[in-house]
């Protein structure tokens, strides 16, 4: 189950998405308005967020540039019910890890929440495993000369 924010200002459409997600047994939390949701984001405070790109107050853009200075590894998938290629281009770009035209079917929200969530698990694994690699690495340096050490330890008795 992860946490999913949703940020529309379309009510209904922000219910439909909140019911739809909700279903897929993830945690929720609306927002109507984007700067409600930027005020609550800290790193960590959600697993994806979902926003509609045309907003009153804030677009789509500049939600995305700020969540992503508060927190360049958020995953931000965008909605939209006017989509074009350069808006695409545009928010890909900027660091959106995907984007949808609406209407969206729940299996296709589905399929890309669950593809965003597991490209972020696959990219801390592989973090960790270079990290530990790395340890490794450092440590060889560390067993030869403690090999050396012992071996002579032994030799002197």
């Amino acid at each position: 189950m992860a946490r999913i924010w949703i940020v529309d200002d379309d009510e209904a459409v922000r219910d439909l998405m909140g019911d739809l997600v909700a279903d897929m047994g993830h945690e929720i939390r609306l927002f109507a308005y984007p700067k409600e949701l930027l005020d609550a984001y800290h790193p960590r405070a959600a697993d994806a967020i979902i926003t509609d790109v045309r907003m009153q107050s804030l677009d789509g853009r500049e939600l995305t540039k700020a969540l992503l200075e508060k927190d360049p590894s958020a995953l931000i998938l965008i909605l939209t019910g006017y989509p074009s290629i350069n808006d695409a281009v545009e928010l890909i770009r900027m660091g959106a890890v995907d984007y949808l035209q609406k209407p969206v079917r729940a299996e296709e929200i589905k399929v890309r929440i669950d593809r965003a969530l597991q490209s972020r698990d696959i990219m801390k694994r592989f973090y960790k495993n270079r990290s530990l690699t790395w340890i490794l690495i450092c440590a060889i340096p560390l067993l030869v000369l403690l090999g050396v050490v012992l071996g002579r330890m032994l030799k002197t008795h």
